[in-house]
């Protein structure tokens, strides 16, 4: 193993005009220790703190950071390269082995998008299970793969687990999801141990899509059919001062109640789109996450009113009255979320998404949605 950290692209060097034009530019995969991995990576990096007895750690690797790009002479999959799309983000990939069975853990930062209803892998299980994570709410269920997986955002990092080979039961899923630990600290998290690391970065300045302005995936949002994949290449960043200015308005979370934990993380405009969208975090554990959007009648980018139901199975899909509206609310689980609404005030269509968690349920979402205040 390699105890050299990353070099050449990462976060900190990205820009709108940055493109992996040149084949011999492109690093491959490598194998790394957690903690060296860190200093390149655009998102927080775990390691397991509890495996069964029978597991170790067998390989930890890296795929850097790299600009949008599939140059010609380049074989993708020698440097891991998705071939859903052009762009080239960063993602830690730890395999785990134990007596005939094995699973490996993936994380990443997703981006700017909630990760679909807080299982983003196991999109479509019928009944996930929701487990202790940590500070967060994990799931277990089955993969895309079609294998036994699991998953959990924490501080930001998704986490994604998946079953190889052999059974691991869902005690040992479950706690290898709440045993994960970071690989460094929170003061050592940045690339010279001194410049701000990940966990003091705005989301907008960590997201790989707005960062270099690319065309990004199409993915699920949540248990409601939202927009389209986000103009990344027309975003605005917004600042907390300019976001009561910004059109269509923004509602944000009441400074009292529910809503008062939540701080504002990151905002974008979609000029062109005619949509806003913000991001807010649980200031408790960073973990837990809201996402409002915000868009004007004609955009492509607000759901439809009445929302359609996505292709994922809910607890709860339904109507109610709040904020003196109509509000279709959806829930995967009422006890520990994910939790949405969409509704049409004042001529906006609004959508808020929440991620799982343990200090919200529907009522207490119920009342943050209630809550909200302009801008």
């Amino acid at each position: 193993m390699t105890d050299e950290r990353p070099t050449g692209f990462d976060w900190r060097t990205a820009g709108p005009d940055v493109r992996l034009t040149d084949p011999d530019a492109a690093e491959p995969v490598r194998e790394i220790a957690p903690s060296d991995a860190q200093a390149g990576a655009n998102f927080v990096v775990f390691e397991p703190g509890w495996l069964p007895d029978d597991c170790e750690v067998s390989e930890t690797t890296l795929r850097p950071e790299q600009p949008p790009g599939r140059p010609d002479g380049l074989d993708g999959e020698d440097i891991g390269q998705t071939p859903y799309s052009e762009g080239n983000p960063s993602a830690v990939r730890t395999a785990v082995a134990g007596e005939g069975r094995e699973l490996r853990i993936k994380q990443f930062l997703y981006d700017w998008a909630p990760p679909a209803a807080s299982v983003a892998p196991l999109w479509g299980t019928e009944d996930p299970t929701p487990v202790d994570a940590g500070d967060a709410v994990g799931f277990l269920g089955t993969d895309y793969k079609g294998n036994r997986g699991a998953c959990v955002q924490r501080a930001r990092t998704q986490v994604e687990v998946s079953v190889l080979d052999g059974e691991f039961d869902d005690t040992e899923l479950g706690g290898l999801l709440d045993g994960l630990e970071p690989a460094v600290d929170a003061d050592s998290d940045s690339a010279d141990g001194e410049s701000p690391g990940v966990r003091g970065i705005p989301f907008h300045r960590l997201s790989y899509w707005a960062r270099y302005r690319c065309e990004a995936v199409g993915v699920p949002h949540g248990l409601w059919a939202h927009g389209v994949a986000r103009p990344y290449d027309e975003s605005v960043p917004c600042s907390p001062v300019a976001l009561g200015d910004a059109d269509p308005q923004l509602l944000v979370p009441g400074d009292d109640g529910v809503g008062a934990a939540y701080g504002l993380d990151s905002a974008v405009t979609f000029p062109d789109s005619g949509a806003v969208e913000a991001v807010y975090r649980r200031e408790a554990n960073g973990s837990d996450h809201l996402w409002i959007t915000a868009a004007a009648p004609d955009s492509e980018l607000g759901p439809g009113v009445p929302p359609e139901p996505a292709d994922q199975p809910a607890e709860a899909r339904e109507t109610v009255e709040l904020r003196g509206e109509p509000v279709h609310y959806a829930a995967l689980t009422e006890e520990f979320g994910a939790w949405e609404a969409v509704w049409t005030e004042d001529g906006v269509t609004y959508a808020v998404v929440a991620g799982a968690s343990r200090h919200l349920d529907g009522d207490a979402f119920r009342r943050l949605v209630d809550g909200l205040d302009p801008a």
